[in-house]
């Protein structure tokens, strides 16, 4: 029953609850693979930060610091297992597949690199 509002004679109407279509698109999963690139890009631009700090850190102090190329590396490396991580996030099947290995590939390429070799 619909009750006054203040002293007017306006009055509120309940209207009938009707369930609200859903989105006709399905949600992607992230799956595993997905989720564990997603990490590694995410790890691979912390590590470039913190390389980045080093480096700045160390100009300021007049001693040698992790060097340019180390830098630029990570830099770049990090840049692109960002761009392909999206791309694996914003489509689905064998190209998300691929760009997730291909995270993959950059951060082992970067850690070889730069780090083990």
């Amino acid at each position: 029953m619909p009750t006054p509002v203040a002293a007017s004679s306006a009055t509120t109407v309940a209207l009938p609850r009707t369930p609200t279509p859903r989105a006709t698109r399905t949600p992607r999963r992230g799956g595993f693979g997905r989720e564990l690139a997603g990490a590694l890009a995410v790890g691979l631009s912390v590590l470039a930060v913190v390389i980045v700090v080093f480096q700045v850190l160390a100009w300021a102090r007049g001693v040698p610091g992790p060097g340019t190329a180390m830098v630029l590396g990570h830099l770049g490396a990090a840049v692109l297992a960002v761009l392909v991580q999206r791309v694996a996030d914003r489509t689905s099947g064998w190209p998300a597949t691929a760009a997730a290995l291909g995270v993959a590939v950059i951060t082992g390429a970067t850690m070889w690199v730069l780090w083990w070799a």
